[in-house]
């Protein structure tokens, strides 16, 4: 068996005003990233504008858009990347946000968990604090480009580091990530990759001489590659399950694709049978599966297998329970899977 694998940005924001032009020039620069699907978050507005904009989803100029959501409970704290209603879902109560996210199923993840910043000389926290109710939803936003940047940066450094970016991003922050570890003891929790792109507005856009923050150039790094076993077909509602599906089965791995290219990468089965998100016996054995030669780190819970400089490996997995891998190339965080589910541990 093969997968069909895709790619794809989610924790994109919109222009306010929401013209075709606007459309037109995103969906572009997704063509010519070369990317399959988008999932688009703007924030929920406050007076429920906007009502059309969730006619935009479907293919566009062969991009497939899914019309998702920033939702929040009015405040600054526990954001929620939400998919799967055709209506404004957020401002409100977060405890009726989620309790409405488990009722339909929704694709839900915690955005930005540990998300906080002084870029503009003062600090703006946009963490998760009600970590009780993480296990209700799909998943984690484990590597953020908006805070992999800001959370570094201040108006002392901030021409250095817009000099430096992208390549001086650090990857997902060991709090999140064991944070992603200790939830998927529990409970099947999807890791993805976010950018928190916004238009540049106020001025800023002309001070982005690099063009680095415009979405024809953030497309190309920070990207979700799932692996489904159908092709797409080309018609908008199917194609939208099976996206949806595979970000809720956790076939997904991400990745700094500005750093290599990850297409081709395989965490699963040797025979392909199986992959990231489904559940395996202690005796299959595993196969890792690189485009390009890379150190691997393979996390087991409590601990972790290091192997340099391969390109293709086959192994028996030695501890029972969620496991994962991550992929350094050339010394920078690159892959990211999801994890598979070993020996007896419920899926």
């Amino acid at each position: 068996m093969s997968f069909n694998e895709y790619k794809g940005c989610l924790h994109i924001h919109l222009s306010p005003d929401l013209k075709k032009d606007f459309i037109d020039d995103i969906v572009s620069a997704a063509r010519d990233s070369r990317l399959d699907f988008m999932i688009l978050t703007p924030h929920t507005p406050y007076r429920k504008k906007r009502a059309d904009y969730f006619s935009i989803e479907g293919y566009r100029n062969g991009v497939l858009l899914l019309a998702g959501e920033e939702a929040d409970e009015k405040s600054s704290l526990n954001h929620i990347i939400v998919y799967g209603v055709k209506n404004w879902f957020g401002k409100r109560n977060l405890e009726t946000i989620v309790k409405d996210i488990e009722k339909k199923s929704l694709l839900a993840f915690a955005a930005h968990p540990d998300g906080s910043h002084m870029l503009f000389g003062l600090q703006t926290d946009h963490r998760w604090t009600k970590k009780h109710l993480l296990c209700s939803l799909t998943g984690l936003e484990i590597w953020s480009l908006l805070f992999d940047f800001a959370s570094r940066t201040n108006p002392s450094n901030m021409i250095v580091r817009y000099s430096c970016f992208p390549q001086n991003l650090k990857g997902p922050s060991d709090s999140v990530m064991q944070l992603w570890d200790r939830v998927s003891m529990q409970k099947k929790f999807i890791g993805v990759a976010g950018l928190d792109i916004h238009p540049l507005r106020y001025g800023l856009k002309y001070l982005d001489i690099r063009k680095v923050f415009g979405y024809d150039f953030v497309f190309r790094t920070l990207r979700n590659h799932v692996l489904v076993e159908e092709k797409l077909t080309g018609r908008s509602e199917t194609d939208v399950n099976i996206i949806v599906d595979a970000f809720k089965r956790g076939r997904v791995f991400f990745a700094n694709d500005f750093l290599a290219d990850s297409t081709g990468f395989f965490f699963g089965t040797q025979d392909k049978s199986k992959t990231m998100g489904d559940c395996i016996g202690m005796s299959e054995n595993l196969l890792i599966q690189l485009p390009e030669r890379a150190d691997v780190r393979i996390k087991y819970p409590k601990e972790t297998k290091f192997f340099e400089k391969i390109r293709n490996l086959v192994f028996k997995p030695e501890i029972s329970g969620p496991c994962r891998v991550e992929v350094y190339y050339k010394e920078r965080p690159w892959i990211f899977s999801n994890h598979l589910y070993i020996g007896q541990f419920a899926c």
